[in-house]
């Protein structure tokens, strides 16, 4: 009976979070195991991922991204842009599977892969458009003290990183907040409607 009960629990433990689609509101630590106190990795602003299981205050996720090829440090929200999904520690030993692979438009090899990886379950939430919207604003009511602010699409995905970054010290955006800003100003990038 004491068995069958325990089992009870941790199908529902698993049917509560096993298919919940959540979105990363900060930048979080990642880990390789549910007890490991050493980070390997950071999970970006506004990275989707999908809750496996819950132990204790860690959650165990599952991320999908493109890695390219020969590079195991870096996993991004699609080939051929620098839109960063996670950062992974050379020394880390993640669980870390290839679905395919392909090329980019300049014929550069990517794989499509799906990350494994545990991490706090605080700030993350079912809201991607809250975080968005509050990424435009903040956009909109810093990066304009100057100059009139440009328009989302005015650059391309690769560009808005250096373009926000030379701008952002002469604004009040907090440290905690730049990844969230960046991650929106690359996801609606001119070159991003099709994505």
């Amino acid at each position: 009976m004491k068995k069958s009960i325990i089992f009870g629990v941790s199908l529902l433990s698993i049917s509560l979070y096993g298919s919940e689609i959540m979105y990363s509101s900060s930048v979080k630590n990642l880990f390789e195991t549910s007890d490991s106190t050493t980070r390997k990795g950071r999970l970006l602003p506004t990275s989707e991922v999908k809750i496996l299981e819950k132990k204790g205050n860690r959650v165990k996720i599952e991320m999908e991204g493109y890695m390219k090829s020969g590079v195991s440090t870096a996993i991004y929200f699609v080939k051929g842009k620098r839109i960063l999904v996670a950062g992974l520690s050379k020394s880390g030993n993640f669980d870390i599977k290839k679905i395919s692979s392909s090329k980019d438009e300049n014929a550069v090899e990517w794989e499509k892969v799906v990350l494994t990886a545990y991490t706090k379950n605080s700030n993350l939430t079912k809201d991607l458009d809250s975080l968005y919207s509050k990424a435009q604003e903040l956009f909109k009511n810093n990066c304009s003290i100057c100059h009139p602010a440009h328009p989302v699409n005015e650059f391309t995905a690769n560009q808005w990183p250096s373009m926000f970054k030379a701008m952002v010290n002469r604004t009040a955006i907090q440290k905690q907040d730049r990844y969230l800003v960046t991650q929106y100003l690359q996801k609606h990038a001119k070159d991003m409607k099709g994505e």
